[in-house]
């Protein structure tokens, strides 16, 4: 009778057990090779080596790592292989930011430039990238919080999901997420209310799609940036708002201009 017990247990934890459960459809982040927990899997500096097996997590980005997470460094001037523009700088030599030695700068590896970024054409963007092509920033519309609270709706799905294909579009853009609220109740409730939907905003995109999480901030404005005078209701809630911004817009193709609405 005990023997059957200790196998009934046995069994129920194998039913249970996290590792045998197979990943969503969707997940980004699977690691093949754990032994248990495939999924999510981190890589938290970007390098393409789980943080499982990382001996180095804070590799710099653009750096060539081993198996291990560490970053390469075959002629040893301190400057990781991938970002080093003079990959032979004799041993000892002072070297600049790019691993290059006084007698090598007319001479050092410029960086490839990245190909033209090949831009849809407009009736195939999204009003979100649109927004992000031309101006630098997205206007999150048709999003909801619960009244007096940074949790996000379910009906503000739709636009979070067309704002995070759009990012996720142009892997190199650095965003700050901004809080906006309107003027009513006290300035200093607004200001946190505004920081807390900022936030939810930004692990909302991250949550769900593969953004690097280092370039992506928040920030509460509270109630000192508005956009309206707030003469009704619709300008009070265009003053309550989150925009997405991109702090280095050179990354972004250039002499594409949004449609106007009909």
């Amino acid at each position: 009778m005990r023997s059957h017990r200790v196998a009934l247990a046995v069994a129920s934890l194998l039913l249970v057990n996290p590792a045998q459960a197979s990943p969503p459809a969707a997940a980004a982040h699977v690691d093949p090779a754990a032994p248990c927990y495939r999924w999510p899997a981190v890589d938290w500096d970007g390098d393409g080596v789980f943080d499982r097996v990382d001996h180095c997590n804070d590799t710099p980005r653009g750096c060539i790592v081993d198996a291990f997470g560490c970053s390469l460094d075959q002629d040893h001037d301190g400057v990781c292989d991938g970002l080093d523009r003079c990959p032979n700088t004799p041993d000892g030599a002072e070297v600049d930011r790019h691993g290059c030695a006084d007698d090598q700068q007319a001479m050092r590896v410029a960086p490839r430039p990245e190909p033209p970024r090949e831009v849809e054409k407009p009736g195939t963007m999204s009003h979100s990238e649109r927004q992000l092509i031309e101006t630098g920033r997205i206007r999150l519309e048709n999003l909801y919080f619960e009244s007096n609270s940074a949790a996000v709706l379910p009906e503000s799905e739709a636009a979070l999901r067309e704002a995070g294909e759009a990012l996720e579009k142009f892997p190199a853009l650095r965003v700050e997420v901004e809080g906006h609220t309107d003027t009513r109740g006290a300035a200093a409730h607004n200001q946190r209310l505004s920081e807390a939907r900022a936030e939810a905003v930004r692990l909302w995109l991250l949550d769900h799609y593969r953004l690097n999480r280092r370039n992506y901030t928040s920030r509460g404005y509270g109630e000192s940036h508005p956009e309206t005078r707030e003469r009704n209701d619709e300008e009070l809630v265009r003053n309550r708002r989150v925009v997405l911004t991109v702090q280095n817009r050179e990354v972004l193709p250039r002499g594409v201009k949004v449609e106007s609405k009909p």
